[in-house]
C-alpha cells in the first residue's frame, strides 16, 4: 500500500495516532511536524511518490535515506527501495539494464567472458552494430587512465560496436538532456574515481545519468565506472561523497576470490573480481562469472 510520498512507511508511525496525523498525502505534505519538501515535491510534480521520478534519488531524498547515521533509514536507502517497488508494481517504467564489471568485458590476453558479453548483448535489445555508445572515460591525464580509455574502447569495437558509433564526452557540460537521449549505452570508463564523480557532480552530468538509466538506456561499468553507481565512494555518511545509487551496495572491484567481507558498511558489500560483473535492477542485482 502507498502510503507515504517518499517511501517511509506511515502506517506504523508511533505519532500517527498520538498526533492526529493523517500522513503526508492525506494532508497534502503537511503531517504533524510541518511541511515536508519531498511530498511537496512530489506534489508539484504531479507524482504519487518519489519512485515515479527520473532522478531518484534527488538530493532531498538521499539526505533522509542515506546520511543520519542515527535516524536515517535503517538499512540505507530503505524507502529510495520501497518507492522503487512501489513504481514496479504500479507498471510504471521499471529499469533494468545496469552492468557493473570490475574489467570490462575481456581479460588481460584478449579473451572475450562471454556471459558478461552476453548481459550486455541482452541488454542491448538490438544488433550492437546499430548502437550508439557515449564513452565516457575519466579525463584524467595520467598514462594509466589514457591505456584503460583505449582497452575499453577496442572492447566495445570487438563487441560489434561500430567505431563511428562511438562518441567521447569529456563531461566538460556540453551534452543536453535531449542529446544524451539519443544513444543507447552509456559506458565508463576505469580510473580515478573521486574524480570522476567529482566531474559527473560539477556538471549536472549526474541527472542526465539517471534519466538515462530510468530510461533503460544500458548503463556499463568499469572498475571506477561501476563504483560511482553506488551509494557513496568514501564514508557511508559523506554527502560530498555521494554516488548515483544504481545499487543499493557497496562495491570493491579488482577483488581476489574469497576476499573477506566488510561488516563496516550499513549495506551489503559485494568484492567483485576481473572476471565478474552485476546485473542490477530497479528491483535488485545479482553477480554473473564471466
Amino acid at each position: 500500500m502507498i502510503d507515504s510520498r517518499c517511501g517511509l512507511h506511515c502506517t506504523g508511525c508511533e505519532w500517527k495516532e498520538t498526533n492526529g496525523c493523517g500522513g503526508c498525502i492525506e494532508t497534502m505534505g503537511h503531517p504533524f511536524h510541518g511541511e515536508c519538501p519531498i511530498a511537496i515535491c512530489c506534489q508539484d510534480k504531479g507524482l504519487m511518490h518519489c519512485g515515479e521520478c527520473d532522478i531518484i534519488p534527488c538530493a532531498k531524498l538521499y539526505g533522509y535515506s542515506y546520511l543520519d547515521s542515527e535516524h536515517g533509514d535503517k538499512p540505507q536507502g530503505a524507502r529510495v527501495e520501497v518507492c522503487r517497488c512501489w513504481a514496479a508494481e504500479s507498471g510504471k517504467p521499471a529499469w533494468r539494464n545496469v552492468l557493473l564489471t570490475s574489467a570490462g568485458f575481456e581479460d588481460m590476453d584478449g579473451k572475450q567472458k562471454s556471459n558478461i558479453a552476453d548481459c550486455f548483448r541482452e541488454m542491448l535489445g538490438k544488433s550492437a552494430n546499430d548502437a550508439k555508445v557515449l564513452f565516457i572515460p575519466t579525463t584524467a591525464v595520467n598514462n594509466d587512465a589514457k591505456e584503460m580509455d583505449d582497452w575499453c574502447r577496442r572492447e566495445l569495437i570487438h563487441i560489434g560496436i561500430l567505431p563511428e558509433n562511438i562518441t567521447t564526452y569529456d563531461i566538460d557540460g556540453s551534452l543536453y538532456e535531449d542529446d544524451a537521449m539519443t544513444y543507447d549505452v552509456i559506458y565508463f570508463t576505469g580510473g580515478d574515481t573521486g574524480y570522476l564523480l567529482r566531474r559527473i557532480k560539477e556538471t549536472g552530468f549526474d541527472i542526465i545519468i539517471k534519466k538515462m538509466v530510468y530510461t533503460n538506456k544500458v548503463y556499463v561499468g568499469v572498475s571506477a565506472g561501476s563504483i560511482i553507481a553506488t551509494p557513496n565512494i568514501g564514508n557511508p555518511f559523506d554527502e560530498s561523497t555521494a554516488g548515483l545509487c544504481l545499487v543499493n551496495a557497496y562495491l570493491s572491484v579488482h577483488c581476489p576470490e574469497n576476499m573477506e567481507l566488510r561488516t563496516d558498511l550499513p549495506l551489503p558489500h559485494i568484492p567483485l573480481t576481473d572476471n565478474q560483473a552485476l546485473v542490477v535492477t530497479c528491483d535488485g542485482y545479482k553477480v554473473v562469472e564471466g
